[in-house]
């Protein structure tokens, strides 16, 4: 049972830090933002090559005379735009942004549990999942960022990724690179470019014996991975209650992300776990076990060069020319996130001809999914944000 007194939400024997409660896990993100009393615009976009993405607005509820640029938040691997609210109000990104009296959209990129569509294919169908990161960068944001300046009128918005919203901003900067222009300025957590260092054993596996796993997909018939699935957040509830703070659940989230047993909170990971994972395809998850491998930003190597000269007219995938990224960027970056290390980071910011800034977070601890769930994520980043955003203005 959930009793929600003042900012905080009792589990059981578990107070979280945040002003949510167990149904949160199972509202879509239409109904968390309306449960917390924001406006709501629902659109739809449709990419060059036939997917429809879903597309959500939080429009400024006030100073409705504002005419700050829209901002644009892009959510990570098997996620959402839940990945911005599932913290609650005075704490998530998007409701502290629309509290700011911001323009705030929300992407859902191909395939996940809100864009699931296509214009002449069938999310049942091999095709349809026939994409990885690279179409995600070179079609849904360009697709995305146009409907948005279309419906504002803006020239310009702020884009904000997590994660793989990160990779796949670096995908359309570099390969599509009039889109720089539209940009003001790129906030990038926990920025998924150059990932030969990931700590997380369980990644490192899945790198190490990706061929393996591509040839049981392959033969499975298993094109998607981790789709979203109601009935896993009923058995986490179950096994792993967020009244035990160290429950099996978060121990195994911790050896893919890093461990941080006292910056994140127990119920938060307990939300996020209805609304991830939210589904993606083996392309996506065999792209990134390549980059591991590989100590490269490229596209994707089909591994037969056969197959690589018909896709790019070469032996070997062609890497992404970062040089090419001249919007500004504003790097931050976790100590111990695992996924995404700061060699890595550094390693980007070298190559970034227009970098703005680069922040590792004030935390030694702080890890891979304390973006989106940490007990002073607010505080550690998301605050510089919108200081930075008051400071654009």
């Amino acid at each position: 049972m959930v009793l929600v007194t003042g900012t905080r939400a009792t589990f059981d024997r578990y107070e979280s830090v945040f002003a949510i409660d167990e149904e949160d896990g199972m509202l879509e993100t239409s109904a968390l933002i309306r449960k917390y009393g924001y406006p709501i615009e629902q659109h739809e976009v449709i990419t060059d090559d036939g997917y429809v993405l879903a597309l959500t607005r939080i429009p400024p509820k006030r100073n409705p005379t504002n005419r700050s640029l829209p901002i644009l938040l892009v959510h990570g691997l098997f996620a959402s735009s839940a990945d911005f609210l599932i913290i609650g109000p005075n704490n998530s990104l998007a409701y502290l942004l629309a509290d700011q009296g911001r323009d705030v959209w929300l992407a859902d990129l191909r395939g996940n549990r809100y864009s699931r569509r296509h214009t002449r294919l069938s999310p049942t169908s091999q095709a349809y999942w026939d994409y990885s990161w690279h179409e995600m960068g070179y079609h849904d944001l360009p697709a995305t960022i146009d409907h948005i300046l279309h419906v504002t009128g803006a020239n310009l918005l702020h884009y904000i990724g997590y994660s793989q919203g990160t990779t796949v901003f670096f995908v359309m900067a570099s390969s599509r690179p009039a889109y720089n222009e539209k940009i003001a300025r790129m906030y990038a957590l926990s920025p998924a470019v150059y990932v030969e260092h990931v700590r997380s054993p369980i990644f490192r596996w899945l790198a190490v014996n990706s061929p393996a796993v591509k040839c049981f997909l392959d033969t499975m018939g298993l094109w998607q991975v981790l789709p979203h699935n109601k009935a896993q957040y009923a058995l986490q509830r179950t096994f792993c209650p967020a009244r035990l703070p160290r429950n099996f659940c978060v121990r195994l989230i911790e050896q893919l992300v890093g461990p941080n047993p006292n910056g994140t909170d127990p119920l938060a990971q307990h939300i996020i776990a209805g609304h991830n994972p939210s589904g993606a395809s083996s392309k996506q998850l065999l792209h990134f076990a390549q980059l591991n491998l590989s100590g490269r930003f490229q596209q994707f190597d089909y591994e037969r060069k056969e197959q690589n000269l018909a896709h790019y007219g070469r032996e070997h995938p062609p890497s992404y020319n970062l040089s090419a990224v001249t919007a500004p960027v504003i790097i931050f970056y976790g100590l111990n996130d695992w996924m995404v290390d700061p060699a890595n980071v550094v390693r980007l910011a070298d190559e970034l001809p227009n970098l703005v800034s680069m922040t590792a977070v004030e935390d030694p601890n702080f890890n891979h999914l304390d973006f989106v769930t940490a007990k002073r994520v607010r505080e550690l980043v998301y605050e510089k944000i919108l200081n930075q955003l008051r400071e654009f203005s």
